[in-house]
């Protein structure tokens, strides 16, 4: 995204521009934000290469299971008479 500097304002393209990534950007940001705040992806815990893709591939992993079981299960009880999803 374009920044506006001093005594350098943005031009309309600019903003157009700012806007228009802006959408879609913000959508990427709170994926890599719930990242690192609940995976702690802010620093990686190995050295070399091949270590850290490995430590990314599983957290990343481990990040769609949880959006998987968030959006399978729900966090209201079950009502009186309700079959329960899990039930074997």
């Amino acid at each position: 995204m374009h920044r506006a500097y001093k005594n350098k304002p943005l031009s309309a393209r600019q903003k157009l521009v700012n806007k228009l990534i802006s959408k879609k950007r913000y959508i990427v940001e709170q994926c890599f934000g719930t990242a690192k705040h609940l995976f702690g992806m802010g620093r990686a815990s190995y050295f070399g290469t091949i270590k850290v893709n490995v430590q990314v591939v599983l957290k990343s992993i481990c990040m769609n299971l949880k959006k998987a079981a968030n959006k399978i299960f729900v966090d209201e009880p079950f009502k009186r008479g309700a079959v329960c999803p899990n039930a074997a």
